[in-house]
């Protein structure tokens, strides 16, 4: 890979200038923390890119070919992410700041989201972390992801009422199923463990053998690649940072709510009556700048971080929209919009329910994978796979 494109001091010209003006920008209306928060999702946007850590891709191979190695490498993260919240989970703070974990009831909601959002990760060709990586390095088709996400999740906040009044169980978390937080600790690693071994076992039935997770190949910190490994344990660490700088894990699908609603109020549209908007605290976000909201500031970041692993490897271009066929542009944009209302009712998409659940000790994050894998058997079939690993391959983009 040629690494001294004359257009790299332009690209990284470009992501210093937005970086260093809403750090600024932030620092104003949020103060340092908030602002330590957005580099810490740069670094998470960086290792996203480098490491090409996929959710939805890792679902689909693994469904269609029984290559888990995507998979594995989620097991993994969830387990070094579960073995860092650990301790500050179980004291409830972390530097005189309250710290607490993702924990959402199990029912009717939280299968039909995940579902949902499970059929949306395939139509839209990436998740909801994917989204904002693909766009940052030049997969234009993420705008139309993201103007769905908005669209479904207003329709997610408008309906909610609804599916919270459906039958649902709360366990709460595993660290305080047993006298002792470590008895919960040691239950879920070994849950995470007999998961990797369980995929594990399915490829080796399926294919003859398993791909090791880790794979020497030529890697640069800066330059990329990363392996998965290298990948999971820097996203481990930056949901780490994040859970310490803002007291809950790291999340991604709320700030498009918020993004709707503010683009709906905007046209007269009364969305302070819908059942999440008439919370106290989000009527408030309403009200205030997107820089004072932490989900929307973090995800400038994974924006910006993407942007800058794509200009720091040379790979960086735009995709021209109108290249792409009008049924791509409406099967991405309805990709958008399935995983937007599944990512309202299920409490998050694949990093505030998947990552952040599992992580949070909650069995909402382990079941949410189960379904979102249902749907996505689902989303192949609607949405041949093999047609989207064609179009990532040409257009060499990552394939999320």
């Amino acid at each position: 890979m040629n690494r001294a494109q004359p257009t790299q001091p332009l690209y990284l010209g470009l992501f210093l200038l937005p970086a260093l003006g809403l750090s600024y920008a932030v620092w104003l209306a949020s103060g340092s923390r908030l602002v330590l928060a957005f580099w810490v999702a740069i670094l998470l946007g960086l290792a996203l890119f480098h490491a090409k850590f996929g959710f939805a891709s890792g679902f689909r191979r693994f469904l269609l070919t029984g290559e888990s190695r995507l998979l594995r490498a989620h097991f993994l993260l969830f387990a070094l992410t579960s073995l860092l919240f650990f301790p500050f989970l179980v004291r409830g703070e972390a530097f005189g700041q309250a710290v607490q974990g993702f924990l959402v009831p199990l029912g009717v909601a939280l299968a039909v989201g995940a579902f949902l959002f499970g059929i949306g990760m395939q139509l839209g060709d990436g998740c909801a972390s994917g989204t904002l990586y693909h766009t940052g390095s030049g997969d234009t088709r993420g705008i139309l992801v993201l103007l769905g996400f908005m669209v479904g999740s207003l329709l997610g906040v408008y309906q909610l009422p609804y599916w919270q009044g459906l039958p649902a169980w709360n366990p709460g978390s595993a660290l305080t199923w047993f006298p002792s937080p470590y008895m919960g600790l040691f239950l879920w690693i070994g849950l995470l463990a007999f998961l990797y071994l369980l995929v594990s076992w399915v490829e080796k039935r399926r294919t003859g053998q398993v791909v090791p997770l880790w794979q020497r190949e030529a890697t640069h910190p800066l330059f990329g690649p990363w392996g998965l490994v290298g990948g999971a344990a820097v996203l481990a660490l930056g949901s780490l940072l994040i859970l310490l700088l803002l007291g809950r894990p790291w999340g991604v699908t709320a700030a498009f709510a918020l993004w709707g609603g503010k683009l709906a109020q905007g046209l007269g549209i009364p969305v302070l009556d819908w059942a999440l908007f008439h919370n106290p605290a989000f009527a408030e976000k309403l009200q205030q700048s997107i820089l004072q909201d932490p989900t929307s500031v973090t995800n400038f970041g994974i924006f910006l971080g993407a942007f800058l692993g794509a200009a720091l490897g040379g790979t960086f271009r735009l995709r021209d929209l109108r290249q792409v066929p009008w049924t791509t542009h409406l099967g991405v944009f309805l990709g958008g919009v399935l995983m937007g209302y599944g990512a309202r009712l299920a409490g998050g998409c694949n990093i505030g329910a998947y990552l952040g659940g599992t992580a949070s000790f909650s069995l909402h994050g382990p079941l949410w994978g189960l379904f979102a894998l249902l749907g996505t058997a689902l989303g192949v079939r609607i949405r041949p796979a093999c047609r989207l690993e064609n179009e990532a391959r040409r257009e060499g983009l990552p394939s999320t």
